[in-house]
């Protein structure tokens, strides 16, 4: 059961994650990965705040938590596409965007896992 669940959530989740960069590389309209990193970050605060939520707080069957953490916020948040892009603009010459990358990816990815943290404690 574990397999298909991962397996359904990744789906939505790799649906998901198309759709939200989509959108942001369309309306930012700027040659940055703003939509790569907008999905990082907020998988990183949404997996940490149901993750602590879910076993401090609710009883919530395992296949569930795989199903969302796993499946769906595994396939959301993309860490082969931030590299792939992070190269891309080495190899262009984008420098600057390429380090800037960098640090907003892991810096702000961080930051919203420990504000999903500090939520999921506020509410337990």
């Amino acid at each position: 059961m574990n397999y298909i669940a991962v397996m359904l959530g990744g789906a939505f989740g790799a649906l998901f994650r198309f759709l939200v960069s989509t959108a942001v590389n369309k309306y930012a309209g700027i040659s940055f990965p703003a939509g790569t990193l907008t999905v990082n970050v907020i998988g990183s605060f949404v997996l940490v705040f149901f993750t602590v939520l879910s076993i401090e707080k609710l009883s919530l069957d395992p296949v569930w938590r795989m199903f969302f953490a796993v499946g769906f916020l595994g396939a959301f948040t993309t860490f082969s596409t931030f590299s792939y892009e992070t190269i891309a603009l080495f190899q262009d010459g984008e420098y600057l965007k390429a380090i800037t990358n960098i640090v907003l990816n892991n810096f702000l990815s961080i930051t919203a896992g420990i504000g999903g943290l500090l939520l999921a404690r506020t509410v337990i």
